[in-house]
Order: structure tokens, then sequence, then C-alpha cells
């Protein structure tokens, strides 16, 4: 018996909820059953709960990840009631949003393969440069569509000032960034207020998606998470600190190893 197809069918002769949310049931159950490679659905293992668990985690959004959640606790809910099985697999997973713990922040390789598939343009490169900045320093997007021209001219395009609550923020660019945007403001001959023009932030939010879509990326990216890697890391580092010289040393040969890099 295809189980899915019986569930689906059941609902429509409900006639309780709407089709649009019975079309996302059935995306969400062909999209698990596909995933787990299992067409026994009443005999799914924990461990391959977990893996689809946490690959949707790491894939979609909070929203998304809850809709999925819940799409499967109504499957296994109408076969319990239909007495098809015992035990719900999923009955102890929660859907609260303090317990889906989604990866919020954008990983090395995603941001290294949205920088590699913008254009040598104009726009291109503009795009490449708020992406660097936002890495850098963990900014909003507005702060960086928000500087101007002049000041980064005068400061040798190593430093700029961002006012956050009533108080002016130095931001310090590394070498090779400072680099790049003089680079960039020379080869166009950037010459509006601000070094993005009359860029705003939902035009490079657009920007950034077909990017994200170019780059052939797994999961939704938003531009936010460039930030929260950001700060993820330098959280990395204030722990380093908190450590000791032997702990500091063991972390960075994990990481080290991580990568490919030292020897066992």
């Amino acid at each position: 018996m295809d189980l899915v197809k019986y569930f689906l069918e059941e609902l429509r002769k409900e006639n309780i909820i709407s089709e649009n949310t019975i079309n996302f049931y059935k995306s969400d159950l062909d999209y698990f059953q596909k995933f787990i490679k299992n067409n026994n659905l009443l005999e799914i293992s924990q461990d391959e709960l977990e893996e689809y668990l946490q690959h949707i985690k790491e894939k979609y959004s909070e929203n998304s990840v809850i809709r999925k959640i819940t799409s499967l606790k109504s499957f296994y809910k109408f076969l319990l009631k239909r007495e098809l099985l015992k035990v719900s697999p999923i009955e102890n997973i929660s859907t609260s949003r303090k317990d889906i713990k989604v990866k919020k922040f954008i990983e090395e390789r995603e941001l290294k393969a949205i920088i590699d598939v913008c254009e040598d343009t104009k726009i291109g490169n503009r795009d490449k440069i708020i992406i660097k900045l936002l890495s850098e320093t963990g900014l909003k997007i507005v702060d960086i569509l928000g500087i101007e021209l002049n000041q980064i001219k005068e400061n040798n395009y190593r430093f700029f000032l961002v006012k956050q609550r009533n108080i002016y923020v130095l931001i310090n660019l590394s070498e090779d960034l400072s680099k790049e945007l003089k680079e960039y403001i020379e080869r166009y001959n950037i010459d509006s207020k601000f070094i993005f023009g009359e860029l705003d932030n939902q035009k490079f939010k657009t920007n950034f998606l077909k990017y994200v879509k170019k780059a052939n990326l797994d999961r939704n990216i938003v531009p936010s998470m460039i930030k929260n890697r950001c700060n993820y890391e330098r959280e990395k580092i204030n722990n380093y600190h908190n450590l000791d010289e032997i702990e500091i040393f063991d972390e960075i040969k994990k990481e080290y190893f991580a990568i490919g890099i030292g020897d066992e």
C-alpha cells in the first residue's frame, strides 16, 4: 500500500483542510521518503530520522523545518489512528522554535561559492566587495551601503566610522580588502556620495539570492547569515581566549586536521 497516497486521499475525503495544505504534505512526505530511501514508512529507524532532521536543519529555514516536521507528525498520527503502527517514530520530536536549532550562518565554502559567481562587471564587482565587507566587518547591510566615499578616501581606504546606538565605532579593514576597495573605486571612477551609489537593501538582497542560485547551493541563504558567520567566528576566538595554552594548541590542531593540514 502506498501510505502517503492513502493519507492524502483520506484528507481530501474529510474536506477539512485546504488543497494547498495537502499539497504541502505531499511535497514534504515525498521529500522525506526520497531522502531516507526507505519504501517502508512503517519501519523508520531512529538513525534515519535523526539524519533527516539534521539535514533539513542545515538546509532549510526555521519555518520550513517546523512545517516539514509537522507534516511528518500529521502523517504518523494518521497511521496510528488507522492502527497501521503502534508508536510514531516522530512522537517525541518537538516543533517548538526554541528546540529547532537551525544553522543560521553561512559556511566558508558557501561564501566562497557565492563570491566566485559574481561576474567581472561593475555590478558584479560591487556586490562582491559588499559581500566581503559584510563578511569581514559583521555589519548590517544598511551600514555597508552607508559608507561615504570621501570618508574612506580620507582614511586611505583603511577604516571608516559607523554610528551604532548613538556612538561612532571605528571599523578597520584588512590590507587585502582595503586594496580591493580602492581598486574598485578607481576602476569605475566612483564619484557619488556613497561608495555604492543609490543601491538599497532590497536590491542587493535580490542580487544576492541570484548569486546563491547560480552557485547551486542546496539550502536557503540570505545576506544576514554572513553577519552571523562573522559573529560566530568572533565567538570562537573569544572562547580560545578563555582556554589555557595547551587547550588552545589542541583546538588549533583539531581545526588543522579538519581541513587536512598537519600530521596525525
